[in-house]
């Protein structure tokens, strides 16, 4: 038997799982790592601040794809791997032997210079935590405790989250409701011109303040502080900036980028350790570099789990080809959400029904 270790129970991880139960391989031993016996599927999760999903709409049982697939499921998480060893550190202090291993470990917010952000902020990494921190702060505003609630980011993550955040608190609590403010360096990242207009217009109608241009330099228990000196109170902070990589990947010996990102050539096999996979946001390729969403990590699951098999058996791996370009499509908060591809973006409740099919298919693919 040939032990398979899957760290991490990402968009990529969850197809291997399938994989492994509809085509049963008797000489795999697999063991699954990760903290939660669910995946919340991250598309879906806007909608459900929104209101529009119950959470199990949105999220996919590991556990039970892990016994579909005939996997060890170990509820912890990866702290070191030691290549040479061929072993994988748990947090629990166990310690798991591995003749090929796979990352979809994801990633975590970075939080640069910014001080208290640990301490004050609800960060959007691990999505159990945002979640968690957002059934919080939502109780605390059915009482009546929440005047302010800050997201801090200008991405389409941080846009989506104060759209979907601002529509849940206006469609279900009496007037005077929280205010939402979006904070950010710089907004609209990686979106085109037209998409960024749009969705300045739609935070505009929706009564969200948008301050663009200052870093945050400290969050505090109840104030937001820029660089610029401005400071805004908060009962809530969500932090949802862009990805760092996980800091145990980089301590392992394994080549990584300056960022500390598992490098991985054009079949998903680690360029330093060939007994090493990875896919989703943990990863990079440098001859092929992408923006980090969860798209690219759908793209590439069939070839990593293609490609495990292949390691195991001995015969040659995929090449993964996965597109520069990709489709957006991001809520805005009511069952409405907007396109963007190649440039172009385009907007309607037609869009919601688009996105809200795809992501539905999505999960009951996982639905074993």
């Amino acid at each position: 038997m040939k032990r398979l270790v899957l760290v991490g129970g990402g968009h990529a991880h969850v197809e291997v799982l399938r994989d492994l139960a509809a085509r049963p391989h008797d000489r795999i031993a697999a063991t699954l790592v990760t903290p939660l016996p669910r995946m919340i599927y991250s598309a879906m999760l806007p909608g459900h601040v929104a209101g529009h999903y119950a959470l199990d709409e949105c999220t996919i049982d590991l556990a039970a794809l892990a016994l579909a697939a005939r996997a060890e499921l170990r509820l912890t998480r990866a702290s070191l791997v030691s290549p040479d060893a061929r072993q994988v550190v748990l947090a629990d202090g166990q310690v798991l032997d591995y003749d090929v291993l796979s990352l979809d470990a994801g990633s975590q917010p970075l939080v640069g210079m910014a001080r208290g952000v640990e301490q004050h902020a609800h960060v959007v990494r691990p999505l159990e935590r945002l979640l968690q921190g957002w059934n919080e702060v939502y109780a605390r505003a059915v009482r009546g405790r929440i005047n302010a609630v800050t997201v801090v980011g200008g991405g389409a993550a941080g846009i989506e989250l104060a759209l979907a955040m601002n529509h849940r608190l206006q469609a279900t609590l009496e007037p005077p409701h929280p205010k939402v403010r979006l904070i950010s360096d710089a907004a609209g990242v990686g979106l085109p011109a037209g998409a960024r207009w749009k969705f300045k217009r739609r935070l505009r109608r929706h009564g969200i303040d948008s301050h663009v241009g200052t870093a945050v330099a400290e969050v505090g228990p109840g104030f937001v502080r820029l660089q610029n000196g401005n400071e805004f109170v908060t009962e809530a902070t969500f932090w949802v900036t862009g990805a760092g990589a996980p800091a145990w990947i980089a301590e392992s010996g394994l080549a990584t980028d300056d960022r500390g990102f598992l490098r991985v050539n054009e079949f998903l096999q680690s360029q330093s350790h060939p007994d090493v996979f990875g896919a989703g946001d943990c990863v990079t390729d440098p001859a092929n570099p992408r923006p980090r969403a969860g798209v690219f990590a759908v793209k590439a699951a069939p070839v990593l789990a293609s490609n495990l098999r292949a390691a195991i058996d001995g015969t040659p791996l995929a090449r993964f080809r996965g597109q520069r370009r990709y489709l957006a499509l991001i809520s805005t908060g009511e069952r409405h959400a907007m396109g963007v591809w190649n440039g172009f973006s385009w907007q309607g409740r037609w869009v919601w029904r688009w996105k809200d099919r795809i992501d539905r298919g999505f999960v009951a693919r996982y639905r074993l």
